[in-house]
């Protein structure tokens, strides 16, 4: 018996590419939710390479909990058919986001996982369908968050702890870490986000005199360099 598998790839593009699924793109790599608007748009389109229609399934999850489903939020259309060349708009709308901080971001993951349609040769025949799923962030932004992105960043607070490396984050924002530097060297360890209020303490080695580079991502999934800094 011959066994088919019909599977599409996600691909990490550069910050100026959407995500991929196969024929389906996301036409972000993350979602900023400004709390004094009704909701957010992420844009969804199926590039009609394969000529293949997908069913897309789209919901709302923890960032610390992935396998769960977030309160706070709905995604309309939950479930829909995206046929080939055709688009369609994803709207997150906040219904039970009342008792999220006021003060700081709140983080979520927006997932949007894509099923394809079996051809019209795959319906005679045992065929495995494999759905990728494409998983982007979620910052839920309060409207009296004060300060911007690039000044919680500059507010870092970097120590030499035991000969390990802390960082505290007092402002609201969550940092996105890309690579941190030290000495010029890339360092492994670093959480992916640095949640606002936070401290990570971390297995890297660190002394007083080490000079350290973040690179961290904006709100637009680009990557921006910090300046240079010494743990103080």
């Amino acid at each position: 018996m011959r066994l088919k598998v019909a599977a599409f790839l996600a691909l990490a593009a550069s910050f100026w590419l959407p995500q991929v699924h196969a024929g389906v793109n996301v036409g972000s790599t993350r979602v900023v939710y400004q709390s004094k608007e009704k909701e957010a748009n992420l844009a969804l389109s199926n590039s009609g390479d394969d000529g293949v229609p997908y069913l897309v399934q789209s919901w709302v999850s923890p960032f610390d909990d992935r396998d769960a489903s977030a309160d706070e939020f709905i995604v309309t259309p939950p479930l829909f058919r995206l046929d080939a060349k055709s688009q369609n708009i994803l709207r997150i709308i906040a219904t039970n986001a009342q008792n999220l901080p006021d003060d700081k971001e709140s983080l979520f993951l927006l997932n949007v996982k894509a099923i394809p349609a079996k051809s019209e040769e795959q319906r005679n025949q045992n065929v495995l369908q494999i759905a990728l799923k494409t998983t982007i962030k979620l910052f839920y932004r309060p409207a009296n968050l004060k300060g911007t992105l690039p000044e919680a960043v500059e507010k870092l607070q970097w120590r030499a702890e035991g000969g390990k490396l802390t960082v505290h984050n007092p402002s609201g924002y969550n940092v996105v870490v890309s690579e941190l530097l030290i000495n010029n060297s890339a360092s492994k360890g670093m959480p992916e986000v640095i949640k606002p209020g936070s401290t990570a303490t971390t297995p890297i080695a660190l002394k007083n005199s080490d000079s350290l580079e973040l690179s961290y991502i904006n709100e637009y999934g680009s990557t921006v360099k910090a300046k240079p800094v010494t743990p103080h």
